[in-house]
C-alpha cells in the first residue's frame, strides 16, 4: 500500500498510527508532504517515508529499561532547576488546556476532553519513568505536577497562575545565588520594543503573544530558559514540528539576549528536547530546491500567457534580484528611490525590507538596472489598497498559485520547487557569477557571520560589487533564454 493522497496536484504521505502508538503519541495520523506532482517519484519517496514511519512506531513501543533511575543516571540533573521549573510546567499545561477548551480550537484529537485525557496519559507515563517519544527530558516530578494541574482543571478548580508552589521552590539560597541576574518585566519590555522595531508587523504580533504566554517576571536567565524548554517539550509532545518549535524558542532567546546583562543566554545542548529543537533549526540544502533555468523560462512563458503583467514582472524580478516574495510584493512606489553613497555617487535602488524586515540584515539597498526600472514601477505601483501585511500576503498567495499551476504542467520536475525556489535560483546564479557566500548573503539579506554588530555600522557604502554581480546574473539569464529560443 502506497499511503499516497493528492492535494492541489501534489502528493502527500498519509498513514494512520496503530492504536497503541496513537495513544502514546497523541496523534492518530502521520502526514508528510512529498513535494512532487509526479506519481513515480511520489511512490519512491513514500517507500523512504515508510521506513521513518516504522521507526517512529518502533521507538514508541520499545520496552523501557527495568530501572528508570539507572536509565537516567547518565544525565546530569540539577534538583534546584527542577523545583524552579514546576510553576512554569503548571502554568503551561493549564494555559494550553484552557486554550484547547475554547470553541473552534485547533486540536490534535477529536475534542478537548480527549485532548486532556491523552495529555494526562503521556505525563503519567513520564512520571512512572516511561516517557513517550519527545518527553525523555521531562523530570518525573514535573510530570506529576502537570498531571495534578490537569486533574484540577477537569474538576473545575484551575490553579492560580503566577502563585508560588508550596515547598522549596523559592528558597533563600536560590534567591541569593541568582539575585544579581534577576530582571523585571519593565526591563524586558524595553528589550522587546527594541526587537519589534526591527522586524515585520506579523513577526511582532507572533513574538509578543509568545513571550506573554511563556515568559514570567521577575526572573533569572536560567528560569526563563527552563520555561522555554518546558514550552518546547509540550509542543513537541503534542506533535508540533521541530522546525517551528526551534523558530519559536530561538526567537524568545534572541529577545532575551537584548535584556541588559543577558547577552550570553542560550538554549541547552544536552537532553532529548534540546537535541530535537536544535535538529529543527538545522538548515538543509534540499529543504527547498532551486528552480532550474529551463523551468524558470517555462514558468515565465506561462505567466506571460496568463496576461497578468504584474505577476509576470514580479517573477522576473524575484529571479534577477533574489528578494523574498513578500519583500517585493509588500512594497509600494516609495521602495524604488535614489541613493547617494558615502563618496557622492547617486544610483537608483530598491529598498528591500522597507515596510518590515525579517531581521536587521533584511533591510538593504539593491542597485536596480536601468532596464528593470519599468518592471519595478509596474510591480510596486500595483500594490493597491489595504494594509501592508494583508495586501502583501494576498499578492504573494496569488503569484504562488499561478507559479504552482505552471509547475504542474511541466513534466519531470522533482524536489521541493515552488515560488520561493526563485530565490534559491538567484543564489546559485550569484555564485556562478563569482560571488562569495558572504556576498550572496548580503544581497539575499542574510545575517552576516562573525561579529554581527559590524552589520549595523555605516549604511552608505558604494554598491559597486552588488551591481556587478547582479548584472552578471542578468547576463546568465539572458544567455539561457537565448539558448531556449534556439
Amino acid at each position: 500500500m502506497s499511503y499516497l493522497s493528492r492535494r492541489e496536484g501534489r502528493y502527500h504521505y498519509r498513514r494512520r498510527f496503530p492504536l497503541p502508538v496513537a495513544e502514546l503519541l497523541g496523534r492518530s495520523e502521520y502526514r508528510k508532504a512529498l513535494g512532487t506532482a509526479d506519481r513515480a517519484e511520489a511512490l519512491r519517496l513514500a517507500r523512504q517515508v515508510s521506513v521513518e514511519f516504522d521507526r517512529i512506531c518502533s521507538e514508541a513501543l520499545a520496552p523501557v529499561a527495568n530501572d528508570p533511575v539507572e536509565r537516567r543516571a547518565s544525565v546530569p540533573v540539577d534538583p534546584r532547576a527542577v523545583l524552579a521549573s514546576l510553576q512554569a510546567v503548571v502554568e503551561r499545561v493549564t494555559l494550553r488546556a484552557v486554550t484547547d477548551m475554547a470553541p473552534g480550537a485547533k486540536l490534535v484529537t477529536r475534542n478537548w476532553q480527549t485532548e486532556l485525557d491523552w495529555q494526562k496519559r503521556a505525563y503519567s507515563m513520564a512520571a512512572q519513568g516511561m516517557p513517550p517519544p519527545g518527553m525523555e527530558a521531562v523530570h518525573p516530578l514535573e510530570s506529576m505536577a502537570a498531571v495534578r494541574a490537569l486533574e484540577a482543571l477537569e474538576r473545575g478548580e484551575p490553579p492560580t497562575l503566577g502563585a508560588g508552589i508550596p515547598g522549596p521552590v523559592d528558597t533563600p539560597v536560590e534567591q541569593v545565588s541568582q539575585q544579581g541576574d534577576r530582571r523585571t518585566a519593565q526591563q524586558f519590555a524595553v528589550a522587546l520594543d527594541g526587537y519589534c522595531e526591527r522586524v515585520s508587523a506579523g513577526r511582532v504580533g507572533i513574538m509578543r503573544k509568545l513571550c506573554n504566554d511563556v515568559l514570567r517576571w521577575p526572573s533569572t536567565p536560567a528560569q526563563q530558559v527552563q520555561r522555554i524548554m518546558a514550552y518546547a517539550e509540550g509542543k513537541l509532545a503534542a506533535g508540533g514540528k521541530a522546525s517551528s518549535v526551534h523558530t519559536q524558542a530561538a526567537g524568545m532567546i534572541t529577545i532575551l539576549r537584548e535584556v541588559p546583562g543577558w547577552d550570553g543566554i542560550s538554549l541547552p545542548k544536552q537532553g532529548a528536547v534540546a537535541r530535537a529543537i536544535r535538529a529543527g533549526g538545522a538548515l538543509q540544502k534540499n529543504a527547498r530546491d532551486p528552480m532550474p533555468l529551463a523551468v524558470v523560462a517555462q514558468v515565465q512563458t506561462a505567466l506571460d500567457a496568463r496576461g497578468d503583467a504584474v505577476d509576470a514582472a514580479a517573477m522576473r524580478l524575484l529571479v534577477r534580484y533574489g528578494v523574498r516574495p513578500l519583500e517585493l510584493l509588500s512594497e509600494g512606489p516609495a521602495a524604488l528611490t535614489m541613493r547617494e553613497d558615502i563618496v557622492g555617487n547617486r544610483e537608483q535602488v530598491f529598498q528591500a525590507g522597507l515596510s518590515g524586515a525579517k531581521n536587521a540584515a533584511s533591510r538593504r539597498d539593491l542597485p536596480v538596472a536601468a532596464e528593470d526600472v519599468p518592471l519595478f514601477n509596474l510591480v510596486l505601483s500595483g500594490f493597491g489598497d489595504g494594509s501592508t501585511a494583508e495586501r502583501g500576503r494576498q499578492r504573494v498567495t496569488r503569484l504562488s498559485r499561478a507559479v504552482s499551476a505552471a509547475l504542474l504542467k511541466i513534466p519531470g520536475i522533482t524536489g521541493q520547487v515552488s515560488l520561493y525556489s526563485a530565490r534559491h535560483t538567484a543564489a546559485d546564479l550569484l555564485r556562478a557569477a563569482g560571488a562569495s557566500d558572504a556576498e550572496v548573503g548580503g544581497i539575499l539579506g542574510h545575517t552576516q557571520s562573525g561579529n554581527k554588530h559590524t552589520g549595523v555600522y555605516g549604511g552608505t557604502a558604494p554598491l559597486t560589487r552588488q551591481r556587478e554581480l547582479l548584472a552578471r546574473v542578468r547576463e546568465l539569464l539572458d544567455k539561457q533564454n537565448t539558448l531556449q529560443a534556439v
